[in-house]
């Protein structure tokens, strides 16, 4: 609860306020001792009896010492109450796009999310809905987007369970990242892994459906492991941490060539990888908006450990 302006002013001046209330008491004491005592008039306003000076001097430090006190005690709390602030306000933020522990861990700095652009190599995921122009057009609004929230639960579930990073959602559309801000020695790995427990849950997502006489969705996947440029993008007003580059098109690519339900991963994701996943290999592939074609490989299952 914030102090009406007045107030923040007062509680702003406490030492000065202690100084004020001391210097009243010397008045009030001086003019009360006119009528107690007899002397001369300015020797009583002043105190220019020892006892009473040092009464006095003694009393305008202990208010000083209280204002001072007060002050500092009020400061701290400031202090306190602007670092909670923050701290709700990082937590808010990286809540959105990690999972609550690595969240958590960026708030108490230990972990460190830099800001402006940084290279480092990264492994996206893409992953979007097939046919969902033509879910729009036959469904509600209301109904598309409650297909959507519960979609994107089951996906940002196992996307946090492997600490992946949720870059943005387009639409039907969900960016992934691996490897920024938090870096892992596995992120391939933890990609292509949540791609197939993806695939999984929505095995179970689309029986529900089917139980219920809705129609099943059917999505694509792709992955590419490379160099990008990652951090904070936007305007003064508003920011938010994301990557950018070649490697980030060529997922966005593999995602729009893939099959429904198939996940394609790049060949320097499969290079990663390989030893822990089945795959079949598809050649070079003409990815949409790719002047090149890519080396491409379909994702089956992963390995048995000690395969």
């Amino acid at each position: 609860m914030k102090l009406p302006n007045h107030a923040v002013r007062l509680t702003d001046h406490m030492m000065l306020i202690g100084f004020a209330l001391a210097v009243v008491y010397w008045i009030l004491d001086s003019i009360l001792s006119i009528f107690t005592s007899h002397g001369n008039l300015l020797e009583q306003l002043l105190g220019i009896n020892l006892g009473e000076v040092w009464t006095r001097i003694i009393v305008l430090c202990l208010f000083a010492i209280f204002g001072s006190h007060a002050q500092y005690t009020i400061n701290e709390r400031k202090k306190a109450e602007a670092k909670l602030e923050r701290d709700a306000a990082t937590r808010e933020r990286f809540q959105r796009l990690l999972s609550p522990d690595l969240a958590e861990r960026v708030v108490s700095g230990e972990l460190k999310v830099e800001k402006g652009g940084k290279d480092r190599v990264a492994t996206v995921l893409f992953i979007d809905i097939r046919g969902f122009t033509t879910i729009s057009e036959n469904h509600q609004a209301s109904e598309v987007l409650r297909l959507l929230n519960e979609y994107y639960e089951v996906l940002v579930e196992v996307v946090f369970r492997h600490e992946g990073t949720v870059d943005k959602f387009i639409g039907d559309e969900m960016m992934v990242i691996w490897g920024a801000p938090v870096v892992h020695e596995d992120d391939p790995y933890r990609a292509v892994k949540a791609a197939l427990e993806m695939k999984a849950a929505l095995a179970e997502f689309n029986r529900k459906r089917v139980n219920k006489d809705r129609p099943e969705i059917k999505f694509g996947i792709g992955i590419n492991t490379g160099n990008l440029m990652a951090g904070y993008i936007g305007s003064s007003h508003t920011m938010s941490y994301s990557v950018i580059g070649d490697t980030v098109n060529t997922a966005a690519r593999l995602c729009s060539s893939a099959l429904p339900d198939q996940i394609l991963i790049s060949e320097n994701t499969w290079n990663e990888v390989k030893t822990r996943f089945d795959a079949t290999p598809l050649g070079k592939i003409h990815a949409k908006g790719k002047f090149k074609p890519v080396n491409a490989f379909a994702v089956t299952v992963e390995k048995p450990l000690g395969r």
